[in-house]
């Protein structure tokens, strides 16, 4: 009836494609049923208080915040990597970078805290326990980074590459569950796509320079995905 394979039918039943939005609706035409309506019955299922509403709209507003400390954070960096005089003005590097390190983390927990709140309101255990992890990582990173801010060059470039192999490996499943989130959000949720590319440039290693470009706008395509999120739970 809606002249579509009989194999691909099976592996959307299965749950082993997403459809896309024409198949989806040539399918519900052929069942006599409107898109509207199944997206209505989605949001009927979903179990969110006030709080959770409130938490991930301060997660949201902490995170522009957050990108602005953290590109400062990368800037640093990369003024440390390779000793450029645009700092020498600063008394106390080594304090201002321990301080961005600690503030970074702190703005960097609430940043996926919203994420772990939308995967507990949307039902994905992936997302949950990647946002978890993503907080465990930028933890240990930040911390780390400023504790072995005196250390030689060689344990600054293994604890480098240790970082990337820990978020790339963590980050490539938090992209996989953000885009398991277009059910509900649509085209926003392919910001999980950008986010898997960003943290496998991570795993390679030797693509960092890549991520250097790739962070800001990720994150940028993350933070309105948040918002999306909160708009989307104000209206159902």
């Amino acid at each position: 009836m809606c002249n579509i394979n009989v194999r691909t039918i099976q592996r959307i039943e299965a749950g082993e494609v997403t459809p896309r939005s024409y198949t989806l609706k040539t399918i519900l035409k052929a069942l006599d049923c409107d898109l509207e309506e199944i997206h209505l019955e989605e949001k009927n299922k979903l179990n969110f208080s006030r709080a959770d509403l409130k938490t991930i709209n301060i997660c949201a507003w902490l995170g522009i915040v957050f990108i602005i400390i953290d590109s400062f954070n990368i800037f640093l960096n990369i003024t440390l990597d390779f000793d450029l005089d645009v700092l020498e003005s600063i008394t106390s590097i080594k304090q201002l970078y321990i301080t961005t390190q600690f503030v970074s983390f702190i703005l960097a927990f609430t940043f996926y805290l919203g994420f772990y709140i939308s995967g507990k309101i949307f039902k994905s255990s992936l997302l949950k326990a990647t946002s978890i992890l993503m907080i465990v990582v930028s933890g240990l990173n930040y911390f780390f980074s400023g504790f072995l801010f005196d250390s030689n060059e060689f344990i600054k470039t293994t604890f480098g590459v240790v970082t990337l192999l820990g978020y790339g490996a963590v980050g490539i499943p938090f992209g996989i569950g953000i885009l398991k989130l277009n059910t509900y959000l649509s085209s926003y949720a392919t910001s999980g796509i950008f986010t898997i590319i960003l943290y496998a440039t991570m795993l390679t290693v030797v693509l960092i320079f890549m991520s250097v470009f790739l962070i800001v706008p990720v994150m940028i395509l993350q933070l309105i995905l948040l918002y999306k999120v909160k708009e989307y739970l104000q209206h159902t």
